[in-house]
């Protein structure tokens, strides 16, 4: 039996959802001949397919008829999951809006973790601010940073990284900075550094991400460096006090009108500041943007 065929036939509800007929879908639903929560043999229910497919129209046709935003497949996901692994904005505010649970008790991915897997970095802000929990992690890929670290996903790890994720964190003994060593991300390094990674940290090896570097190339000499270069009293200052204000703290930052200058804000969220150029000719100083981060931190 072709069970492709046998799903299309049993469960014309998900047929329509998955391939975005929304005028099938909503003459179906109002024949009152089918279940809008009705699952297939893996419990993928038609908002399931809606949110992977990422078609908007099909999902608010399901949700207006009653399907629940919170309901999952066998495997545990729920539509949030699937909206945020498509990277479909407009479905994900929608979900949430609906109620959609941002950290649901799951074994495995979260939303927050579909959406940094795939790189659907507008994803993760989103829910991000919907007070989705950075520093979640699941039995396959430890934390979302993790996975930011071992794919590559620099947007996605300052991201993370500016909404007060653990950059020390472990997962099977290893830290962000020892997944982006093992992979040579040089852009990757800088930025764990300059939030604070722990280059002392060691496996259950007793190896630090240095020594998971392998060849003897720039990057195993810059942590060289690193390791054995005072850093600034403005580099210890603003890791002291992103750790203070913790994970909603620091999304609050620009928000709460604190008595501190904007450009000491913007230092402490990692955020483009203006430095002063002399132009001898004018006899001025014009501003010009740079990037707020450690002057240690520069591949040459």
């Amino acid at each position: 039996m072709d069970l492709a065929y046998y799903a299309d036939v049993a469960y014309p509800l998900h047929k329509a959802a998955r391939e975005g007929r929304g005028e099938q879908l909503l003459a179906l639903l109002e024949t009152g001949q089918y279940e809008v929560n009705n699952g297939s043999f893996d419990l993928v229910r038609p908002l399931h397919e809606a949110c992977l497919q990422g078609h908007y129209q099909c999902a608010c046709i399901l949700l207006d008829h009653g399907a629940q935003v919170n309901i999952r497949n066998i495997d545990g996901a729920t539509p949030l999951c699937d909206a945020s692994s498509k990277g479909s904005v407009e479905i994900v505010k929608l979900l949430l809006d609906n109620g959609a649970q941002v950290n649901p008790q799951l074994a495995y991915s979260t939303p927050l973790h579909e959406a940094v897997m795939y790189n659907r970095w507008q994803c993760v802000e989103l829910l991000l601010a919907h007070q989705a929990n950075p520093n979640r992690s699941d039995c396959h890929y430890g934390y979302p940073l993790h996975i930011a670290a071992s794919r590559g996903h620099h947007r996605c790890a300052e991201i993370l990284l500016s909404y007060g994720a653990n950059v020390n964190g472990t997962h099977i003994h290893n830290t962000a900075l020892h997944v982006s060593c093992k992979r040579q991300d040089k852009a990757m390094v800088t930025l764990l550094l300059g939030h604070g990674a722990d280059v002392y940290a060691e496996d259950n090896q007793g190896r630090t991400a240095r020594d998971l570097i392998p060849s003897q190339g720039a990057l195993k000499k810059f942590l060289y460096l690193w390791e054995r270069t005072p850093k600034s009293l403005s580099h210890h200052c603003r890791l002291s006090v992103r750790c203070a204000l913790g994970n909603r703290g620091l999304h609050l930052l620009q928000q709460v009108d604190l008595q501190v200058p904007q450009v000491v804000k913007d230092f402490l969220q990692f955020q483009p500041q203006k430095k002063f150029v002399i132009d001898n000719t004018a006899n001025i100083a014009k501003p010009e943007l740079c990037r707020a981060k450690d002057e240690l931190v520069v591949f040459c």
